[in-house]
């Protein structure tokens, strides 16, 4: 058990390894009954920052942990001389990390790596799992109350516990989300680059691994969005903004209000709204709509294959990274590609559900 914190302590510093991830991993596998990832977010939830040095602060920090834990606290505890206490690493975790705790300076920054890191594995503890297939969207009312359409090739997972003990999501793919707002239980959404802690609100987050881009949109309410790469950092959103990050360079892009932090370029952007249909490009999947704006041919290439469930290659690579700005409603695949070749100077041939791009 102490092998466990150290290594979510290092994940917390940013000085854990490829493999030391992979053995992290394992353990929480390996102690599930032991180590219950719900329970241990519910305790460092409440945690207060401390430094090594105020020695009744990594006392009262302990004693809360305990209780979140539903463990005695030490004075109260029996004396059971040939009894394991419980928690007997965790003065000897804190006193060794507080330093580490201190650096993380938001009670979400926690919970957020501890949920990054733990969740990641399908096999852990989030046991109702939703699949998409390409071509096709899902809605799923969750146990909560709340509602989220899935589009086409994503994946949801929630454990047993959701809306008794926690509301932890974890997503692949893209997903609209309408959530019941329980200001005493916040939604936490978690994809492999982000991680979104709601309290009510509707938005939507597209974070497929293919694609260059993931993107969160705030329609109503407000969102606090971080990153894996940099959990200390909230960014809040408010309705009509979005942010996009580019998870091939592990950067934030948007063409407006860019500063310069932590060696990324962090932004927000505005969203357009369309007058026309009353609707958000964002939201266009949810009206069977393809909205491209200036868009990586690649990226438009792994829309097209999820939502018409084919398999487009790219014969010459110099046209992955075209952009592409355009909207399709009701056309078919093999009238998508004839009006990309309007703008982008390519050929294409195609065998059953195969569309080979060339020169």
């Amino acid at each position: 058990m102490d092998r466990i914190w150290e290594l979510l302590a290092k994940k917390l510093n940013h000085e854990i390894s490829d493999q030391e991830i992979k053995e992290l991993e394992e353990l929480l596998m390996k102690h599930q009954q032991e180590f219950q990832q719900s329970e241990v977010l519910d305790a460092v939830y409440n945690l207060e920052i401390i430094t090594e040095e105020e020695s009744s602060m990594i006392s009262r920090s302990e004693h809360r942990l305990r209780h979140a834990l539903g463990q005695p606290a030490v004075n109260d505890e029996p004396v059971d001389p040939t009894a394991e206490p419980a928690l007997s690493g965790v003065k000897h975790h804190f006193r060794r990390f507080s330093k580490i705790y201190a650096a993380a300076a938001l009670n979400l920054a926690v919970i957020t790596v501890l949920y990054l890191v733990a969740g990641r594995n399908d096999a852990g503890t989030f046991g109702n799992k939703i699949n998409t297939e390409r071509g096709a969207k899902t809605t799923v009312h969750l146990p909560d109350g709340s509602v989220v359409i899935l589009n086409s090739g994503s994946r949801l997972s929630y454990d047993k516990d959701f809306g008794i003990k926690n509301r932890l999501i974890s997503l692949e793919g893209e997903a609209y989300f309408d959530v019941k707002k329980n200001p005493a239980m916040p939604m936490i959404v978690s994809t492999s680059t982000v991680a979104v802690k709601v309290l009510g609100t509707t938005f939507n987050v597209k974070a497929y691994a293919e694609d260059s881009l993931v993107e969160a949109s705030l329609f109503t309410g407000t969102i606090q969005l971080t990153t894996e790469k940099d959990p200390e950092r909230v960014i809040l959103l408010r309705p009509r903004e979005k942010v996009i990050i580019n998870q091939k360079q592990n950067q934030y892009i948007a063409p407006t209000a860019a500063k310069e932090t932590h060696n990324e370029t962090v932004s927000l952007q505005h969203m357009m709204f369309n007058r026309v249909d009353s609707s958000f490009d964002e939201m266009a999947w949810l009206k069977n709509k393809l909205v491209f704006r200036s868009a990586r041919f690649q990226d438009v290439a792994n829309e097209l294959q999820r939502r018409f469930n084919v398999v487009i290659h790219f014969n010459d690579t110099v046209f992955q990274d075209i952009r592409i700005t355009g909207t399709f409603s009701d056309e078919s695949i093999y009238e998508i590609i004839p009006a990309l070749q309007q703008t982008i100077p390519f050929h294409y041939t195609s065998s059953g559900n195969k569309i080979y791009i060339n020169q």
